[in-house]
């Protein structure tokens, strides 16, 4: 996801510097889960946390992986974290994609489990690169 400095930008930095965000998201990148399960692990309550589902639903760093049923019928939702780079750029101008991937090979970047990911081909990372002032 490449972001130049805008509102859109300027949310999702501001939902990655929320810390109850920070820790929905570490705990959906380990395992999927229910809201119910997130709110119990982080102690949290359920109306708070569905707020912060909401936002990382809508900046696209979470999704939903399926639907289940209850017993009584209710609809359960499934939440699992979206590896994707996050880039975010100065200027209004539409970046050049082909100098955005050569700058990312020449710094080498390494996925969490240590291989290569040079050729980019299907691969998805997360993380974010922000400029002081956003």
């Amino acid at each position: 996801m490449i972001l130049q400095l805008s509102e859109d930008s300027r949310k999702i930095a501001r939902l990655l510097s929320n810390e109850t965000s920070v820790r929905i998201l570490k705990l959906l990148d380990r395992r999927s889960m229910s809201a119910v399960d997130i709110a119990d692990e982080l102690e949290m309550r359920l109306n708070t946390l569905k707020y912060n589902l909401d936002s990382l639903l809508e900046a696209g760093l979470i999704r939903v992986r399926q639907v289940k049923w209850s017993r009584k019928g209710r609809e359960i939702k499934v939440y699992e974290a979206v590896e994707k780079i996050i880039i975010l750029l100065p200027g209004k101008k539409i970046p050049d994609m082909s100098l955005i991937l050569t700058m990312l090979r020449q710094l080498s970047l390494k996925s969490p489990e240590g291989s290569d990911v040079s050729g980019f081909s299907g691969i998805e990372f997360s993380g974010i690169c922000c400029e002081p002032g956003i």
